[in-house]
Formats: C-alpha cells, structure tokens, sequence
C-alpha cells in the first residue's frame, strides 16, 4: 500500500508540475494559449484569472503529490 501512495505521489507531482509550467507560460503569452476551437478560431483568451486558477490547482496538486512521496508510514 505505500509503493502505490509514492506511486500517486510521483504522477501528481509530474502532472502538477506540469500544469504549473503550462499556465506560466499562458500567462506569459495569452493568446497564444487559446487552442484550436473550430467554432470560434480566434476566440478570446483565457482571463488571467482564470490562468492564475490553473497555475493554483497545478501548485495544490504537485503539493499533495510531495506529501504523498515524503510522508512517513504510521506505526
């Protein structure tokens, strides 16, 4: 049961992590995060709110994802 808490541990670091680096890198150039949209292609871009939201849950997830790797087994 603990190699499968390091196990979720190590991927929700990584995924957060990597939701991190992404919503930094929206919010350095917003238009160039809005992705393909057949219905509206040149669509507004994500607010910055709503960026900053990403870049919070992505910090959140990669912060429970440490706990799961660094915390001790109870006794």
């Amino acid at each position: 049961m603990r190699f499968l808490g390091k196990a979720i541990g190590c991927l929700a670091t990584a995924l957060g992590l990597g939701v991190v680096i992404f919503g930094a890198v929206a919010l350095a150039d917003p238009q160039g995060a809005q992705l393909a949209n057949d219905s509206d292609p040149f669509g507004v871009p994500p607010s910055t709110v709503e960026l900053l939201l990403h870049v919070a849950a992505g910090a959140a997830l990669s912060a429970l994802g440490v706990w799961l790797v660094a915390r001790k087994p109870r006794v």
